[in-house]
């Protein structure tokens, strides 16, 4: 018997960081990007991934949070018999399209089908964000949820998510830096600003608060404003260092092509950016502008 599961990838809109700390966070997810988790008998513990293919539990650090998760459902099923597990499908690693929090997903449930667990949505998901803790060192919950999600999520993790299922009008134009973001590493580096400077504190509750404003103005369908705050959010990650040369340099390429706004997605140093344009014409020019700096991008109708 062999079970599978596709889970999707996600881009935060705004708020990262700030939702780390309790404030509020907003996130698409991006159909286009796909992990399959498929799990079948085998003679042995087995991992078949694009990267790494081998027994499972000897795979390298960083597929810690997986183990966990294969752990944790083998112990549920009662279950020492060995498994191959294959993912394949693609989506960049530590650029913030939520890789980890997709295969974590993807594993869980296609191990929940294969053993007939019949685990509860919130079980799933606790499973989910704890491989996440064990993968970045503190998660918000906000990954996880939107690779669980059809629709945007708006996040805060006393209420946890909320999706929505307005549209802007406008188009999101996805690009990958191609420079590797460090999850753990961008978050250390903003909690170690916020201990010494108790004004990095007010900016991050300053994000947050943007957040809240972009659902707002998400909602009465105003591009204009919504590109005015991810300019505003984009200057705050600026001040924490987390934005690069190559960041800084498809900003300024962006807005002179007419992007109404900018910013980082995710944790920053390094990964994907997003550009909110008025119309297809304006993302795939900034696209063509942007070519030699990038390693792909993708455009979506939001």
């Amino acid at each position: 018997m062999k079970c599978s599961y596709l889970a999707h990838g996600k881009v935060i809109l705004i708020g990262e960081h700030a939702v780390v700390y309790g404030y509020d966070a907003l996130a698409m997810p991006i159909m286009s990007l796909q992990i399959k988790a498929s799990v079948e008998p085998s003679s042995t513990m087995w991992m078949d991934t694009a990267r790494y293919h081998g027994p499972f539990f000897t795979a390298p650090d960083e597929y810690d949070g997986l183990k966990y998760v294969v752990k944790t459902m083998l112990a549920k099923a009662d279950s020492s018999a060995p498994l191959k597990i294959t993912y394949t499908g693609e989506i960049p690693t530590e650029r913030g399209f939520g890789s980890s929090a997709t295969v974590a997903l993807a594993t869980t449930k296609a191990m929940n089908e294969y053993f007939a667990l019949n685990l509860t949505e919130k079980e799933i998901m606790t499973i989910t964000n704890r491989a996440e803790m064990i993968n970045h060192g503190k998660a918000s919950g906000l990954d996880a949820a939107t690779v669980n999600s059809a629709n945007l999520v708006f996040f805060n993790q006393k209420i946890g998510p909320k999706t929505l299922n307005a549209k802007l009008g406008a188009t999101l134009l996805i690009m990958d830096t191609g420079e590797l973001g460090s999850t753990k590493e961008a978050v250390n580096q903003v909690h170690i600003q916020m201990i010494a400077d108790p004004a990095k504190k007010q900016m991050i509750a300053q994000l947050g608060q943007l957040a809240t404003a972009t659902k707002a103005a998400w909602l009465n369908q105003d591009q204009i404003q919504v590109g005015h705050i991810f300019n505003q959010a984009q200057a705050i990650l600026q001040a924490f260092g987390l934005a690069t040369a190559k960041i800084n340099q498809l900003q300024k390429l962006a807005l002179a092509d007419g992007a109404l706004g900018f910013k980082l997605s995710g944790s920053g140093l390094g990964g994907i950016v997003i550009a909110l344009c008025p119309n297809w014409k304006t993302a795939n020019k900034i696209a063509a502008s942007s070519q030699t700096l990038i390693t792909g991008s993708w455009i979506e109708e939001i």
